[in-house]
């Protein structure tokens, strides 16, 4: 860097330090400079300093993207463990070039790192980021902080995302398609993605998981399909249970009986041991 690196955070806890020391009274408490701290930041994002040469925090940030410096400047913040503060990431959100170095955070070994970038393209958002996550989401190397981050921001999407998942989810591995699955369930009313929460229910895999979500996604024409599947699959007594509950939750009744005699799910749930039963025949459901 040609820019001297200052530590803006530090700079902030010595403004916060003299804050406090020149107004003794008000913060007299942690609660009530906690209750200032956006304002004090505020403040010293336009308040000359002379560890800045002069410069506000804001006129140092904006010398730094000037100078293409920027995402240097995060990059010795991240190996040196200091906090990237508030300025620096509102320059970055704005910045259109800082997509390609967010996304090469994601892969770093820094969880820091990792989280600092998946924050900060949520907070970018747009068509880009929209691809990025898609692609983090079947990325068995990226850590699950940032997949959830990723998974909550396509689920709030617009309609563009289901479009754009649909054209790629065939050529996804079987074992990362249930994730973006998930994120189908979100957009209601489309048949493609009732179709794909049947296929993942036929693949028995996660059959709680994906009743529930047939039962959620509303489509009626789940009810059969769901008691079908009860019927003819061997499944156990937490997953009878979502199966029913989703058909229920759809309008359906559920007339398919189980015995689950000796199923360990249903006596753990209803608090029966391995001893002799007083009221034996009562396991249907």
């Amino acid at each position: 860097m040609n820019t001297k690196f200052e530590n803006l955070d530090k700079l902030f806890e010595l403004y916060v330090a003299e804050a406090v020391k020149k107004n003794k009274e008000k913060y007299n408490s942690h609660e009530a400079l906690e209750n200032d701290l956006g304002l004090l930041f505020e403040k010293f994002e336009n308040t000359k300093v002379r560890t800045l040469d002069g410069k506000t925090p804001k006129e140092y940030v904006r010398e730094l993207q000037k100078n293409r410096e920027l995402t240097e400047y995060v990059s010795t913040c991240l190996d040196e463990n200091v906090e990237v503060t508030d300025t620096v990431c509102d320059a970055l959100i704005t910045d259109p070039e800082a997509t390609e170095y967010l996304t090469g955070l994601l892969y770093e070994q820094n969880p820091d790192a990792n989280m600092l970038g998946v924050k900060l393209l949520a907070e970018k958002g747009g068509d880009e980021v929209e691809d990025v996550f898609i692609s983090v989401l079947t990325n068995d190397e990226i850590r699950d902080e940032v997949k959830n981050v990723a998974y909550e921001f396509l689920s709030e999407g617009d309609d563009c995302v289901p479009e754009k998942i649909l054209d790629v989810i065939n050529g996804v591995p079987e074992k990362n398609q249930g994730i973006l699955v998930e994120v189908l369930s979100n957009f209601k009313g489309r048949k493609e993605v009732f179709y794909w929460l049947i296929t993942m229910l036929q693949r028995a895999e996660d059959v709680p998981l994906y009743a529930g979500l047939l039962g959620s996604y509303g489509d009626p024409a789940a009810i059969d399909i769901l008691k079908s599947f009860a019927a003819e699959f061997d499944v156990n007594y937490v997953e009878y249970v979502e199966i029913r509950n989703a058909v229920e939750e759809l309008g359906g009744e559920m007339d398919v009986e189980k015995d689950f005699s000796d199923d360990p799910y249903y006596k753990y749930m209803n608090h029966i041991d391995d001893g002799p039963e007083e009221n034996p025949g009562n396991n249907k459901n």
